[in-house]
């Protein structure tokens, strides 16, 4: 018997564009053979059904359910294609929990954490994690100077596709990147800028086992990895990455090493600057672009699989820690 799978996107992020096309792609490939698939739009306080109809259906919220027709539809699973709050912080984890429904991603903590960028590094310092030095300023530091080298990077601490991210080379770029990051976030952090190879490694569950996917090296045509290169192709990436094999398997093991430490579920997308043959954790995406553009379904497919089983594979290791849960 069919799946009936709600593939949940939209949400009130700045990333919201790049969780439409997320949720486009997963859509699409989904198997219709093992799936009922149905598409969930957050607009606002309205979670919408998007399945050709020319009414609006809106999901139920006590239960995620909707009706049509005098039929009432409810989920065996659920898919999240959201980019930023609600999903990337743990919100969503913590209703489709209260109502014991599975879903394909980390659960509420790690998705707390690893949203907030500066903490989830202090968490993975106390494992040895190599990483480059860092501040937190909140709003009411903004007037501050922060006591950092430059040059630095500077971004919002809860945010995601490089909105409100910029290089500052000059001390007279810094208090605008401050202001310019200030606007996505009440905290923001300002970083030791790495110079080095951008490389970033995606993690999957396959049967159980924590699986890193080949590394792909990003070759940013832009200042940094920033909006235009990572959507609107100013950038060339290569997978697998051009770079030393045993360095690529250190970055895979601390990867893998990683997601276990965090206790991750699902996939996520591990960002590192590579200098010589040493590494350092630039931070960890737990709900990683799925666009045609975006780098984990690259990273899938030079490792053999399609889309489809990537997706399919997903929804059923997110079933089977439901059946393990409930004995």
């Amino acid at each position: 018997m069919k799946k009936n799978i709600a593939v949940i996107t939209g949400g009130d992020a700045s990333e919201v564009g790049i969780s439409l096309k997320s949720a486009e792609v997963v859509c699409q490939h989904l198997n219709k053979d093992h799936y009922n698939v149905f598409k969930i739009v957050i607009e606002g306080s309205d979670w919408i059904v998007e399945r050709n109809n020319p009414i609006k259906l809106k999901i139920d919220k006590n239960d995620f359910s909707f009706t049509i027709e005098g039929h009432k539809i409810t989920f065996d699973c659920v898919f999240m294609a959201i980019h930023g709050t609600p999903a990337e912080d743990g919100k969503l984890q913590g209703y489709f929990d209260m109502l014991k429904i599975p879903y394909n991603t980390c659960g509420v903590l790690q998705a707390a954490l690893t949203f907030d960028k500066q903490r989830c590094k202090e968490y993975l310092d106390h494992f040895g994690i190599r990483m480059g030095k860092s501040i937190l300023l909140r709003n009411n530091d903004r007037s501050k100077q922060p006591q950092i080298e430059l040059p630095v990077f500077v971004k919002p601490n809860k945010n995601g596709s490089s909105y409100g991210a910029s290089r500052v080379l000059n001390p007279n770029e810094l208090a605008l990147a401050i202001e310019n990051a200030f606007k996505f976030d009440d905290e923001i952090i300002v970083e030791e800028l790495l110079q080095g190879t951008e490389v970033t490694c995606g993690v999957i569950t396959i049967d159980g086992k924590v699986t890193a996917l080949p590394i792909t090296e990003i070759r940013s045509k832009s200042a940094f990895f920033d909006y235009k290169a990572k959507y609107e192709g100013n950038s060339d990436e290569i997978t697998p990455a051009e770079i030393d094999g045993g360095v690529a398997s250190k970055i895979q093991q601390t990867s893998e090493f990683i997601y276990k430490k965090l206790d991750f579920k699902g996939m996520c997308r591990i960002d590192y600057i590579l200098k010589g043959s040493e590494f350092y954790l630039l931070e960890v995406n737990s709900i990683p672009g799925l666009s045609e553009e975006s780098i984990v379904p690259k990273q899938a497919k030079a490792m053999g699989m399609t889309l489809e089983q990537l997706f399919g594979l997903s929804i059923e290791e997110a079933l089977k820690g439901q059946l393990v849960a409930s004995h």
